[in-house]
């Protein structure tokens, strides 16, 4: 028994030794990133500026793949079953989280089939309407909305996403009756806002920054847990009366479960020195975005208190892509 015990220990120390190996030559050939969306949505530019400065750390190029379809889920099908060596990497939205109570079937299981990365960056959404509109708080939101028994509309850009399930939260905590009108993209839907054929939508702080600060839409509260340093004179949710009500847009870095755990270790790291570059802090921050450090545990809990709270919301609103 002695023996067999040596003999085990000596394999588990060699496979220990090997993984090792792996991850001090690691990377030897060009990594794929895979955005699970078309090229120009939120996460893209975010992706292209990781990738970029990454390459440049570790001396080989990063490859962004845009692989769009399914909410997401196309894309985060390839790299689930992609190869799990650390080469082929998946760059996503909060979608991530949200799409397996969302869809009747995903094709992953986000506990046993990715591993988190990075939080690279999250923003807070925004709550929007038109300054013409009349309404100059959320108070006067809630009272107008009331008053409608109804007739207000709220604009949406599809079933189950980030602003959707705001939207729902919003109606659920403050207990508005409001009637929903989709629209493809944001762009779409704010151009809406300003006509006047929806009273409310929301936005994520990079989209409805620009549009705030020229004064054509104003906003009435962000859904961070602190003000946004960018709209100081907003409210958050939490300061309504809305306690629970903190919810971000992200942009999370992932690798395929099985990939090596050295190799996880070392891309978590050299990651976060990409973010940690000042001038790549600027333009996170720019963008209305936060920059997040946190580790590889951290991440973890990250991703299951997403995925749990989203979940509840979908759940209650009844959304549901089939």
């Amino acid at each position: 028994m002695g023996s067999l015990c040596r003999f085990g220990l000596v394999a588990a120390l060699l496979v220990v030794c090997a993984s090792q190996s792996r991850a001090q030559e690691f990377p030897t050939k060009p990594i794929h990133l895979v955005v699970p969306y078309a090229a120009g949505g939120s996460v893209d530019p975010i992706a292209r500026l990781v990738g970029d400065r990454l390459a440049k750390l570790i001396g080989q190029p990063v490859v962004i793949e845009n692989r769009p379809g399914a909410g997401g889920n196309i894309g985060i099908e390839a790299v689930v079953r992609g190869t799990h060596d650390g080469y082929t990497l998946l760059a996503t939205p909060s979608a991530v989280t949200i799409n397996p109570s969302l869809y009747a079937k995903v094709p992953y299981d986000l506990d046993k089939d990715l591993v988190p990365l990075s939080l690279v960056n999250r923003n807070a959404m925004v709550i929007l309407v038109n300054p013409s509109w009349g309404a100059k708080s959320f108070g006067d939101l809630v009272t107008r909305a009331r008053d409608a028994q109804g007739r207000l509309n709220y604009g949406i850009t599809g079933n189950g996403t980030l602003d959707h399930l705001v939207c729902e939260n919003l109606r659920a905590s403050a207990k508005l009756d409001m009637v929903k009108i989709n629209y493809q993209g944001v762009p779409r839907a704010i151009t809406a806002l300003m006509a006047g054929e929806v009273q409310v939508m929301v936005a994520s702080m990079t989209a409805a920054l620009p549009q705030v600060q020229s004064g054509k839409l104003q906003a009435l509260a962000v859904t961070s847990a602190e003000r946004a340093p960018h709209l100081p004179d907003v409210p958050t949710m939490r300061e309504l009366g809305y306690p629970d009500f903190v919810m971000y847009g992200w942009s999370m870095l992932f690798a395929p479960a099985g990939t090596p755990p050295a190799i996880v270790h070392k891309l978590h790291d050299e990651i976060a020195r990409v973010v940690a570059q000042p001038d790549v802090a600027k333009i996170i921050a720019d963008l209305g975005s936060e920059p997040q450090a946190l580790s590889l545990d951290e991440l973890k809990a990250y991703v299951r208190r997403e995925a749990a709270y989203f979940g509840a919301i979908v759940k209650a609103s009844g959304a549901r892509v089939d």
